[in-house]
């Protein structure tokens, strides 16, 4: 179960997920499940639709109200056995995962609609597995709604609770009444390491969900050989010898001009979010189609981000006319259209076969380290200094480009500052030539190492940098991670 400790015998790894109090929202489709989710979380976590099967996999994330954190589950939308959606059977699986691991299930109905037949046939499934449910008339925005809501006692669930989770209508009384029957827990004021978060990117059909039930140790997400089966990023929780991680599977990417799906348009939105709020992210590029423009594109979208990027070539086990060469001829041809590939990590997967995943891990660990390195100032004004003795900037339509010194300002990502009285006129072919010395001299593998050309020299201790790294190493409940911070430094 996704709240317990157990024995993944592949790896050799022990998982262990951190157990809070788990709310589980359940129902047939397109009852509101998801717009109550987003309302007690305070944001828009979910993609919500009024068509019927958007969710599919089980959702989670961590909510806090009145000082109580808990573990909020979306789940798919409940069909019967005789349905003409494909998915349906995977979905109530997860369903179904996710109330026997719950503390508290939320049980929503259409107070609109009234008691259907899938609602009736849901509702006896539920009873018998003894879990402490409440009853959710959820769209009761108006009182002739409310009034008609003592139709929903013949579920034998008790008295319906009416709320509106689009308007937000009696949803404060709801949570009140959730905390209550939530068990204890107490709380610690020890500061925890903060997890290291990476995002699972790729084109539909890549594989993505595969991985993710591969590191999990479980069937966590919906899998299917179905392009666009995952709609909605999926936070994972997990721990590996010690080291927390938070995995989000995310949507697959396709080119916006043939996006034209609302959902799909979402889902993209949401892929691009998990992006930006991970630390580094991972490319999974299915190896029998090869490296396409999209990927590419996402690359770009990871690097303009500022994160760390691996790319994992997966299905390598159905490779068609595979040999001892082939991974080399791939990330050759790779490389000469992308020469910074030289310096991010390329590992040759399958998901389904568990065919070196277990390096996966390790490659996060040394990119989220290179992400986060303090090179040291004496180090890059040596290594700047020997690069451009070795090969000083030719001139630029006629006028002498000096680059006098180099200084690293930022981590997270590593930023370098150049100072030059000619910013502007500093070469693109130079500015590759730097960057590849630099990666590697300090073996930033994976980083996005980024280079600031500026007139005057912004000077930084190491000391000062530590301090970035320090303030984002822990989080604490009632403290801030960014207590060591000054305003300018939070702001930029």
């Amino acid at each position: 179960m996704f709240n317990q400790r157990f024995f993944y015998k592949s790896y050799n790894y022990i998982y262990t997920v951190a157990k809070l109090p788990i709310v589980c929202i359940v129902g047939r489709p397109n009852v509101g499940k998801s717009s109550l989710f987003n309302r007690i979380l305070g944001r828009r976590a979910a993609v919500v639709s009024d068509r019927e099967g958007v969710t599919r996999d089980r959702h989670y994330q961590t909510a806090t109200y009145k000082g109580r954190e808990f573990t909020v589950v979306d789940t798919g939308g409940f069909l019967p056995d005789d349905t003409i959606d494909v998915l349906a059977a995977n979905v109530r699986d997860q369903i179904f995962t996710a109330i026997q691991e719950a503390d508290l299930v939320l049980f929503m109905v259409d107070a609109r609609v009234g008691i259907t037949k899938l609602d009736d046939q849901f509702a006896r499934m539920i009873r018998k597995l003894d879990k402490q449910c409440l009853l959710i008339a959820n769209k009761s925005e108006v009182p002739e709604d409310r009034a008609e809501s003592w139709e929903f006692f013949s579920l034998g669930m008790g008295q319906p609770r009416t709320i509106s989770a689009l308007t937000g209508y009696a949803c404060l009384s709801l949570l009140d009444e959730v905390i209550s029957l939530l068990p204890k827990k107490g709380q610690s004021d020890k500061e925890e390491k903060r997890p290291i978060r990476f995002a699972i990117l790729g084109r539909p059909n890549a594989g993505k969900s595969t991985l993710l039930n591969r590191l999990m140790g479980e069937e966590r997400v919906v899998v299917s050989d179905i392009p666009g089966t995952t709609r909605d990023s999926i936070d994972c929780t997990f721990t590996v010898d010690g080291e927390k991680f938070v995995v989000t599977d995310t949507a697959g990417l396709r080119k916006k001009a043939k996006v034209e799906d609302e959902v799909e348009i979402f889902s993209n939105m949401r892929t691009e979010e998990s992006i930006r709020r991970s630390d580094l992210s991972i490319l999974m590029i299915d190896a029998t189609l090869g490296i396409s423009e999209q990927d590419f594109r996402i690359i770009q979208s990871i690097r303009q981000a500022g994160k760390g990027l691996i790319i994992l070539l997966n299905k390598w086990d159905i490779l068609p006319d595979k040999t001892e060469k082939s991974f080399d001829h791939m990330v050759k041809a790779m490389r000469e259209r992308e020469p910074l590939f030289e310096f991010t990590p390329i590992l040759s997967i399958s998901a389904k076969e568990g065919l070196r995943v277990h390096r996966i891990l390790q490659e996060i660990k040394t990119v989220y380290a290179n992400c986060r390195r303090v090179i040291g100032r004496e180090r890059i004004a040596e290594v700047f200094a020997e690069a451009c003795q070795k090969n000083p900037h030719p001139a630029h339509q006629g006028r002498l480009v000096k680059l006098t010194r180099a200084c690293q300002i930022m981590v997270e990502p590593p930023v370098i500052d150049i100072e030059t009285k000619t910013p502007d006129a500093v070469d693109e072919s130079y500015k590759r030539y730097l960057l590849k010395t630099f990666f590697e001299a300090f073996h930033l593998n994976g980083a996005p190492l980024r280079l600031n050309f500026d007139t005057k020299l912004i000077l930084r201790k190491d000391e000062d940098l530590e301090q970035f790294t320090l303030a984002s190493d822990s989080i604490s409940p009632r403290v801030n991670s960014n207590r060591r911070m000054g305003r300018k430094d939070r702001q930029r």
